[in-house]
């Protein structure tokens, strides 16, 4: 079986389509080893629309994977500011690791990886003293991997359901 080879790029707009597939399919298929049906229904009960996704993406800086021309995941920073190519990062201590997803097919591969790379690249550009994450089940082992601690365990009550992630944080410096 040939490696699938992947790009890392920031994210474009005509990217969003494909970005809000990416999230819809991770949760519902890539985290049913560690969220049951009714908690992931709840966490992404459908596709979200292209400006939900333009909209929640503003003022941050997204990455994207990409992988014969089809994204198969993303990351994005943002802070308590924008997050733009020509932000003045003098006050800004910290940064939050918003989304990072993968595609279930692309798993196991570096993807996230290599996303996570161009994130703490980014960071430290920034200057930055800190990321910090709400990481899932699945992601908390991920995040660990790159020496994020955890810093408590959350529950967030949503239609019946309570859905649990953990508040890591990563100094830079």
């Amino acid at each position: 079986m040939e490696k699938k080879r992947f790009i890392v790029r920031p994210f474009t707009r005509s990217d969003v389509g494909q970005l809000a597939q990416v999230f819809h399919l991770s949760i519902n298929q890539g985290a049913s080893s560690h969220y049951s049906e009714a908690e992931r229904a709840v966490w992404s009960p459908n596709l979200r629309s292209n400006d939900y996704w333009l909209t929640r993406l503003s003022g941050t800086k997204t990455w994207v994977a990409e992988c014969d021309l089809c994204i198969v995941g993303f990351i994005n920073l943002k802070a308590d500011g924008s997050i733009t190519d020509d932000l003045r990062a003098a006050d800004l201590k910290t940064a939050e690791v918003d989304c990072l997803f993968t595609h279930p097919d692309y798993t196991g591969i570096g993807v996230a990886s290599e996303l996570y790379r161009a994130v703490e690249e980014h960071a430290k550009l920034l200057r930055l003293n800190s990321l910090t994450v709400e990481a899932s089940y699945l992601a908390k082992p991920f995040f660990e991997q790159f020496a994020f601690q955890v810093k408590c365990k959350n529950s967030h009550p949503r239609d019946g359901q309570q859905l649990v992630n953990f508040s890591m944080f990563k100094e830079l410096i």
